[in-house]
């Protein structure tokens, strides 16, 4: 098996031990005595352990390695799903969600820079928007085969079967290549954060895309209850059928010199989902509207990441998957956090209408003439500056 495909096996491995935590686990803090306000604070401290954690593991990408930081996030992941089982207490919980968190982070930007490692330079698109893949199906599919289990499995079962895929990650990860960079190149770039002046609007427009995810994935459930379109579980099935579709189909018109174009198209398709959401109310038009969002981000995201990637000399590659996912976290996380304060004091159409307003944005970003998008001489020139600073 060449080591693409054990890349991309293991870090499928990854996103299923991570995904199936995501039903079990706020009813199993229910079930331990912990009060609304508590099971938040252990589920919220995640988000805010992952947007620490990004820069760290990017700077240790680079440095020690990607196999070594896979290995140890893996690790460190295990930890924090067992630990879940060893404790009540609130705080321990919160740093076994931490630890989890931690392990997240440091997988998937170490595996996501040895995709790059391993891809032609002409070819780093299509590869990411290929790559991705694994994160959607154990998206689309784990959720929903852990909840159909639960009837005849514990969640205490459930999350030691977790822990145990993603040792199963870990051991295909020996495998890997390392590429651990030059001593040079250490001793040079000790930065944790990276973002050249070629970067900043490409960075900007993930944010922007991260807010209207965020809001998407986080107030969908409540949208389809509260306005009586019902079942959100089938959204989300048709989320990543159509994701998946997506980046097979686009993913090769993502190496062509294209990028302004499929920017601005992903945004607007983007908006375009966003605004049914806000604006109508029927089974139809949401099928559609979820079509749309996997749409816009099955283009904008494999994108957005191979313009960082592309940016950046091979020496800075982690830190360049790092502040893409960085800029994407952090606007998933505004998206929740601010634009939910639209819900309480507007409704739902406010907090949809707002997201596809943030899209448009990025829309307006995207198509704005003055900006840099693409890879030119003097960016990549750029670029390496950055890292021989």
């Amino acid at each position: 098996m060449a080591e693409s495909a054990r890349v991309f096996t293991a870090t499928l491995l990854f996103f299923v031990a991570f995904y199936m935590l995501l039903v079990p686990l706020p009813p199993y803090l229910v079930a331990l005595g912990l009060a609304d306000w508590q099971v938040g604070l252990v589920l919220g401290s995640f988000g805010i352990a992952a947007l620490a954690g990004r820069p760290l593991a990017g700077l240790a990408a680079d440095r020690w390695g990607r196999r070594t930081v896979i290995l140890v996030g893996v690790a460190i992941f295990a930890v924090g799903v067992i630990g879940v089982l060893l404790t009540s207490a609130v705080l321990w919980l919160m740093l076994a969600r931490i630890l989890q968190a931690l392990g997240y982070v440091a997988v998937s930007t170490a595996a996501t820079a040895r995709i790059t490692d391993l891809a032609p330079s002409a070819r780093q698109g299509a590869t990411l928007a290929r790559f991705g893949i694994a994160a959607n199906v154990a998206m689309t599919m784990t959720p929903a085969a852990v909840d159909a289990a639960l009837g005849t499995v514990t969640p205490e079962q459930v999350f030691v079967a977790a822990a145990l895929a993603a040792l199963l990650c870990g051991m295909l990860a020996l495998t890997f290549g390392n590429r651990i960079v030059t001593t040079t190149a250490r001793v040079h770039d000790r930065r944790l954060w990276v973002l050249p002046p070629a970067l900043r609007q490409p960075w900007l427009a993930a944010v922007l895309m991260g807010v209207g995810f965020g809001v998407w994935l986080q107030f969908l459930p409540l949208l389809a209850l509260r306005r009586g379109v019902e079942p959100a579980g089938l959204l989300y099935a048709v989320y990543g059928g159509a994701i998946i579709l997506t980046r097979l189909v686009t993913g090769p018109w993502q190496d062509r010199g294209r990028d302004r174009t499929l920017l601005v198209l992903g945004f607007a398709i983007f908006s375009l989902g966003l605004g049914c959401f806000a604006f109508t109310a029927s089974l139809p038009t949401y099928l559609l509207a979820t079509a749309l969002v996997a749409a816009g981000g099955g283009i904008l995201h494999p994108l957005l990441m191979a313009l960082h990637v592309r940016t950046m000399p091979p020496t800075l590659r982690g830190r360049a998957v790092s502040t893409f996912y960085l800029g994407f976290d952090l606007g998933n996380g505004m998206g929740v956090w601010v634009l939910g304060f639209a819900l309480q004091w507007w409704g739902l159409t406010a907090l949809f209408g707002l997201a596809m307003v943030t899209s448009l944005f990025g829309l307006l970003l995207t198509a704005w003439r003055g900006g840099r998008w693409g890879v030119t001489d003097d960016i990549m020139n750029i670029g390496q500056a950055e890292g021989e600073a």
